[in-house]
């Protein structure tokens, strides 16, 4: 928040103390602006509290499910914390003291009955300039403790929050209570472990005030808590009344949109007219308009005293509705969406459910719907679509969970192709066409009229089957294997294919005419076709004959 060099008067404005002796009962509430739930439920629940203004305080805490929600976002470690201290899982889910009980009138009564043991006197006020909050809080035991379990926990929230069209998807506009910071921390602060009765402690802390839409709308609430059985036993809430301030309330924030301006109307009362004012783009103007995204504050000084009141312009594009997820196959699902007026383009990302990881988004163009391809068959998806507008401001991504289609079978249209090898046996190979996701394939065939298949594994959609019988029928089917059991497919239909018959063979001759050569003892010391040239000198016996050679040829 800007410090205006201007200011002649600096006040230290000190909101009244609220001692809490009385038992005041304290409502946890955890909501999102995008559960229809919450829509639905909220306005009878707000009804119950807003019917007990001196018996009940309630606290709204934010959480990041089942959609998008702005106040989760602006302290999203504070509000996951509270969440995860009471293990929210799902919205609205209300705590009563710090009890998961069903909050109805009577049980507000009940509570509000129940004697308090400790007195909170809490009070804080703004810095002259109003940026920074200061509270303390006075404790004090009523009856003796002795136990190092006990927290106090100062929380700041926004009265009171009003949109002029919804910040998510459930049509909420006005949003009370809204937890803005937990002081110091989250963690709270731990009391003294030994407290007589009349014992107390003092607690002071600040905070540097941000994501305020109004200042005027601050308040601040303080209980004590039992950390290990959560059981509140005492709660304080102290409003901001600017008693000595002109009071400024928002009348409208309109935000730009895809190249409109935005405006700011205001409306004061309280103080001492006249009043004059100053925002921080140097309009003296009660309203301003032509307006760009970005942070507007104004002064207004009414008989001399400075009230100063900061507001966020926004880009602003409805999120669009996401209507349908059709055409859902093995590997692929068709997302439909509302048109966003405004909007030029949208972009689309999708991841598996259980990763943490999104896909680079791609641009659907104009259209209002998108196909999802290369899909993993029995996963489940999240999948996400944004309005754009010219210049890359978004709507924020709204999201929805489909489950794939289940693992496509193979196609019965495969086809096997027989050769003939060696002497003994046949190779045949049967090809399929792929589906459009796999992770592999099982075969089994088996010869025509037997019992026992031979089944095999392969990751290609074909395989070869070696060391068949010639001239013999088989059956055979194939499955898709997308994952492990169950995610397979059903077997195809028994198809055949028979492979060649065995080649066939015959004889061939060839006749030629030898020469043969005798020493003179019988001994054969030469057969062939020639006389050969280099016998010793000596007797030899030299005979002729016929000779036929004989093999077996494959056809």
């Amino acid at each position: 928040m800007k410090k205006f060099l201007f200011l002649s008067i600096f006040t230290l404005l000190i909101i009244r103390s609220y001692a809490q002796t009385q038992r005041l009962v304290l409502i946890e509430s955890f909501t999102n602006a995008s559960s229809p739930a919450c829509a639905q439920l909220n306005p009878a629940f707000n009804n119950l509290i807003a019917n007990n203004p001196t018996k009940v305080v309630a606290i709204r805490f934010h959480t990041d499910f089942p959609g998008y929600d702005p106040f989760y976002s602006q302290n999203f470690i504070q509000n996951q914390s509270r969440a995860v201290y009471y293990n929210v899982t799902e919205v609205p889910t209300h705590y009563m003291d710090g009890m998961g009980v069903n909050i109805t009138q009577t049980s507000i009564n009940n509570e509000y009955a129940v004697a308090p043991t400790y007195s909170i006197n809490l009070k804080y006020y703004l810095s002259n300039d109003n940026d920074s909050l200061y509270a303390s809080a006075k404790i004090k035991a009523l009856v003796a403790y002795n136990s190092n379990v006990m927290k106090a926990y100062i929380i700041v929230v926004e009265k009171s929050i009003t949109f002029p069209t919804p910040p998510g998807t459930n049509g909420e506009t006005s949003f009370p209570m809204v937890m803005k910071k937990m002081l110091p921390s989250e963690t709270g602060i731990s009391l003294p472990q030994n407290m007589n009765a009349g014992d107390s402690i003092t607690i002071n802390t600040s905070w540097l005030i941000g994501n305020t839409f109004n200042l005027n709308q601050l308040a601040v609430v303080g209980f004590v808590q039992n950390n290990t059985t959560k059981k509140v036993k005492q709660a304080a809430y102290a409003p901001l009344p600017f008693n000595l301030l002109a009071s400024i309330s928002l009348v409208s924030n309109t935000p730009t949109m895809c190249g409109s301006t935005g405006a700011l109307n205001i409306n004061v009362t309280g103080g001492t007219p006249p009043y004059t004012y100053l925002w921080s783009n140097g309009a003296i103007t009660q309203d301003i308009s032509g307006l760009g995204a970005g942070n507007y504050s104004v002064t207004v000084t009414a008989g001399g005293i400075n009230t100063i009141a900061s507001y966020t312009i926004t880009n602003f594009l409805v999120q669009p509705t996401i209507t349908s997820v059709t055409n859902i196959t093995s590997c692929s699902s068709k997302m439909i969406w509302s048109s966003v007026t405004g909007a030029v383009t949208y972009r689309v990302k999708y991841k598996e459910v259980d990763s943490l990881n999104w896909s680079t988004s791609y641009s659907a163009g104009n259209s209002t719907n998108y196909t999802f391809n290369n899909l993993k068959s029995g996963k489940s998806y999240n999948f996400a679509v944004a309005a754009y507008c010219i210049g890359g401001y978004n709507s924020g991504f709204v999201t929805t969970t489909y489950t794939i289609g289940a693992c496509a079978p193979v196609l019965y249209s495969a086809y096997v192709i027989n050769s003939p090898t060696g002497q003994t046996y046949s190779t045949s190979t049967v090809e399929w066409p792929a589906p459009c996701y796999s992770e592999g394939y099982k075969i089994m065939w088996r010869p025509v009229g037997t019992v026992s298949w031979t089944t095999a594994s392969c990751t290609q959609p074909y395989f070869i089957i070696n060391f068949l019988p010639y001239n013999t029928t088989f059956e055979y089917k194939i499955r898709n294997l997308c994952g492990a059991v169950p995610n397979q497919s059903s077997w195809t239909p028994v198809a055949n294919f028979t492979t060649f018959p065995p080649p066939s063979q015959k004889t061939e001759e060839t006749t030629n005419e030898l020469i043969y050569i005798y020493d003179l003892s019988g001994r054969m010391i030469y057969k062939g076709e020639e006389m050969p040239l280099n016998l010793f000198t000596g007797m030899y016996i030299v005979k002729q004959g016929i000779h036929t050679y004989k093999k077996v040829v494959t056809n």
